[in-house]
């Protein structure tokens, strides 16, 4: 017996040996590890020792970078100008603020997602029905511009498109009909009615988000009679119980210098990267039988040669992947730079020259007309393909103080129907000549 405890002393030994050792290797290891991250923090400047640290514990999906002209741009091409919603006794509207806007839609922006990806296929309905839904519980979206309805859903409903819709619509409602909640829309393109059924339940959801609101004094021309002085007006204008007093906006061109880091922005978000040379009015690129031009008078025009290939393939099936692409490049060029303003979709039509996708801007929920068109950027796509756009560049900032005071919408109305006899919307429109500042007025459209 005694003889073993010099051999247990000698095993204890050997495994305090080995316990050390570890320790020495783990400690070496630790050493090296960060010695490694230092020599990288110090080539690349850019990345803190503990983001390094951190960033041997990511998930390599985790860390890929995010399009900035993504889901958040598409979503911001989705918001209304103009909502109202109707509890069935008072109805409370919002136009010409963007903020509240906003800040209604985030609320009841649900309900349109929901009734566009759950739609069955549309049916005609009447006039009548129309103004019906909108005298029921509902909620009415106004975009200002004409969105195909399949692309619309997959805005507002997580990316799946709708393709049972047909058609594109500036004004929607989604209304209860007797038990059942519907989607209702003015089709653009042949100018009638439709109705399609949907999956949104009213009681305990859609009952919910449309109570609470009261009313704000607002109503549709057709809701007032013949005798309200508003019959010159086209039916469906949003009148409020006071005259709006819309901003003063400053108005610059940010292409009046072209200054080397935006030239350097440009050829960036257009996939230029030629180096240029000067025109007259600016400076050009080639690559192969395609042009951009870059002017000082705000404007960037590329073409490209008949029968040659574009560097900006969209695809001519799917008019969604047709919409989306032409926004980004959209949103990354004007929409970069327009500062207070909004770019929206203004509609999509088929020319001589090929399917033209149309942007415009929009200030505080009021559009702005540009001189020699009003669009801020236009697209002809033919063969699945971008063959030529032109962009308008214009910046708008807040100059902090209210413009001249409007004729109230009643006078206003009065004063066209002694200019016309047919039904026109009354609107407010920024018009852009080319000057420092930009106020609204009333429009006839």
């Amino acid at each position: 017996m005694e003889r073993s405890k010099p051999r247990r002393r000698r095993n204890r030994g050997i495994e305090r040996l080995k316990s050390i050792l570890i320790v020495v290797l783990s400690l070496s290891a630790v050493y090296l590890t960060f010695r490694a991250l230092v020599q990288n923090e110090v080539r690349s400047g850019s990345q803190g020792l503990l983001g390094s640290v951190l960033s041997l514990f990511q998930d390599q999906e985790s860390t890929a970078p995010s399009n900035p002209t993504g889901s958040s741009e598409l979503t911001a091409a989705a918001r209304p100008v103009r909502i109202a919603v109707y509890d069935g006794v008072n109805r409370y509207a919002v136009q010409y603020n963007t903020a509240q806007t906003d800040k209604l839609f985030d609320t009841l922006g649900i309900l349109l997602g929901e009734a566009l990806t759950s739609a069955k296929a549309p049916g005609e309905i009447t006039e009548q029905q129309w103004q019906a839904a909108l005298q029921s519980p509902s909620v009415w979206f106004d975009f200002l511009g004409n969105i195909p309805l399949e692309t619309l859903s997959a805005w507002t409903g997580g990316g799946s498109a709708n393709h049972v819709l047909s058609g594109s619509a500036r004004q929607i409602a989604v209304a209860l009909d007797g038990q059942n909640v519907r989607l209702y829309y003015h089709n653009e393109s042949d100018g009638l009615y439709y109705a399609c059924e949907t999956a949104v339940a009213y009681t305990g959801h859609m009952d919910e988000l449309v109570s609470g609101y009261g009313g704000n004094g607002t109503f549709f021309v057709f809701e007032l009679g013949e005798d309200s002085g508003y019959t010159g007006l086209d039916p469906y204008v949003l009148i409020s119980a006071s005259t709006p007093t819309p901003p003063v906006y400053r108005a610059s061109n940010p292409l009046s210098s072209l200054e080397e880091s935006l030239i350097s922005e440009l050829q960036e978000a257009l996939s230029f990267q030629t180096a240029s040379y000067p025109i007259p009015n600016g400076i050009r690129i080639r690559e192969g039988q395609e042009t951009l031009e870059i002017n000082r008078d705000g404007t960037v025009v590329y073409s490209t040669a008949e029968d040659t290939a574009s560097r900006y393939l969209v695809g001519d099936s799917d008019v969604t992947e047709v919409i989306e692409t032409t926004y980004r490049l959209a949103a990354d060029t004007v929409g970069r730079y327009c500062s207070a303003a909004r770019i929206y979709l203004m509609g999509i039509e088929q020319t001589e020259a090929g399917v033209e996708v149309s942007y415009g801007y929009c200030l505080n929920g009021t559009q702005v007309s540009l001189s020699g068109g009003g669009y801020a950027a236009r697209f002809t796509i033919r063969d699945g393909q971008i063959t030529a756009f032109t962009l308008r560049f214009r910046r708008y900032e807040d100059g902090g103080e209210a413009g001249l005071p409007l004729l109230p919408e009643r006078q206003a109305a009065a004063a066209l129907e002694a200019l016309q006899s047919e039904e026109r919307e009354l609107v407010l429109c920024y018009t852009d000549t080319g000057g420092e500042t930009v106020q609204a007025d009333w429009i006839a459209q």
